[in-house]
């Protein structure tokens, strides 16, 4: 019997819910890339790439900061401030704070004698002195990048905007990585590279280090390499991760060697420890445009919602490793996906889902779901149909809630700049709160209609 938790909607992503199925197959959809860039270097400070090895966090005077940085071969790194009202016109606002060739109107809150790179930011509310904390790799003073001193340094700040290393905080390990503070354990979890990341993993691949005060952490733990669903040249440069829903969200660099490379890929997980990804192997942000041709890497902090959008900014560069002096160019841009779409269970005609048996909780059904016939056609252009019955655990159906009095759902959940009705009503306007406490399956046809998610809601 699957326990459902009352106002979480419940992924396909694995065959947990499925009992019986039929005509049906598991869709993945990727997310859209938008043609333009949203943040290009424009300003001296920021030489010709600008790289979201960094984050975009709420604001709090409402809006969003995103943290980036700047990469100059030879030259010093600095850490940016950009700030949005929406999430996609920003701006880089005069701060004063740090001073660039005799000026300080600019938007750095960083500057450092050494190399910095991936400065991942996180909000942290339950630490009231420092609400703002960041990990990022770096080398001390004039060293080269390879010095005895590189590693993870912790920082943490009062405003978001004036910034404190901690001394002796340093953790070993390569030059990439993303920080997030895990809710379910209160733990601060770091993902990097191991430092003898070729003898141990032959190649770039994802290590894991948590800390329970960010002043301690554990050894680096190997939990994400290649497979033998990939090409031998793929490696792994990096991968945020966020977690939604009762589940942890990879958005994985999939750098392919042989190219160089590197698209995102969706990387899921239960635990945050053991990760699964999408059979075929496909990418969920692809080289789409010119800007992005190269490489793209998420912000460290996954999507911002917008409406019924879910938007994913990334760095994108159009040339990659060793490229020469004429033609560096990176900007910043982002991808969007409707909410929770990331795979749903589609058919044409005459599929069936019946779930395993499921202890109601209470409350409505509701479900993220559409319903056309080609879908790629206007959103709310929905000429197919699903179907709901409710049946026993055995799976017999229940007269009062099946046949004649199924419930039916033509339409579009998320279209037209926002989330429509999604509750499912039975003939009479009947709920599926009538059923709280009662051990059921439902099923579902579809008709031309696609099926991403189903909730508890009450």
């Amino acid at each position: 019997m699957h326990q459902l938790s009352p106002g979480v909607p419940e992924y396909f992503f694995d065959d947990l819910l499925i009992g019986y199925q039929r005509r049906l197959v598991r869709r993945w959809l990727p997310a859209r890339v938008f043609p333009e860039p949203v943040l290009q270097p424009d300003r001296p400070w920021e030489g010709r790439i600008l790289a979201l090895y960094g984050s975009v966090l709420p604001n709090p005077g409402g809006g969003y900061r995103m943290y980036y940085s700047n990469f100059v071969p030879g030259g010093r790194s600095v850490v940016c401030m950009a700030a949005s009202r929406d999430g996609f016109r920003w701006e880089k606002p005069d701060l004063g704070m740090v001073e660039w060739e005799g000026s300080r109107a600019n938007n750095i809150i960083i500057r450092t004698d050494g190399h910095l790179d991936s400065p991942s930011v996180i909000a942290d509310p339950a630490d009231a002195a420092y609400p703002f904390k960041m990990m990022a790799f770096q080398t001390l003073g004039a060293s080269p990048m390879w010095a005895p001193d590189w590693g993870m340094y912790a920082w943490r700040s009062r405003d978001g905007l004036k910034w404190e290393m901690l001394p002796g905080v340093r953790l070993p390990t390569g030059d990439r990585n993303s920080f997030y503070k895990d809710s379910r354990t209160g733990r601060y979890v770091l993902l990097t590279r191991d430092k003898d990341q070729w003898e141990r993993a032959g190649g770039r691949h994802i290590a894991r280090s948590e800390s329970a005060d960010f002043l301690t952490w554990s050894a680096p733990e190997l939990i994400l390499n290649r497979d033998l669903d990939d090409e031998p040249d793929i490696e792994f440069y990096g991968m945020p991760v966020f977690l939604r829903n009762g589940w942890y969200f990879g958005l994985l660099e999939y750098w392919d060697g042989a190219h160089d490379r590197i698209e995102v890929h969706l990387a899921l997980s239960r635990d945050g420890r053991s990760w699964r990804r999408p059979l075929p192997r496909r990418p969920f942000i692809a080289a789409t445009h010119d800007w992005n041709r190269a490489w793209s890497s998420c912000a460290n902090n996954g999507p911002i919602v917008v409406n019924e959008q879910m938007v994913f900014h990334f760095g994108g560069r159009w040339v990659s490793h060793h490229f020469d002096s004429a033609q560096q160019w990176g900007v910043i841009g982002y991808a969007s996906l409707a909410l929770d779409r990331f795979c749903g269970l589609e058919a044409a005609g005459g599929g069936r889902l019946e779930t395993v048996p499921l202890a109601w909780p209470g409350g409505d059904l509701a479900i993220n779901a559409e319903t056309r016939q080609s879908f790629e056609s206007h959103p709310a252009h929905c000429n197919g149909e699903l179907a709901v019955e409710v049946l026993d655990a055995d799976g017999k159906a229940l007269p009062e809630w099946s046949g004649g009095q199924k419930a039916v759902f033509r339409g579009n959940t998320h279209c037209r700049a926002a989330v429509q009705n999604q509750l499912v009503r039975w003939p009479g306007d009947r709920s599926l709160d009538a059923c709280k406490g009662c051990p059921i399956r439902l099923r579902f046809d579809l008709q031309h209609a696609r099926l991403f998610t189903i909730e508890a809601r009450g």
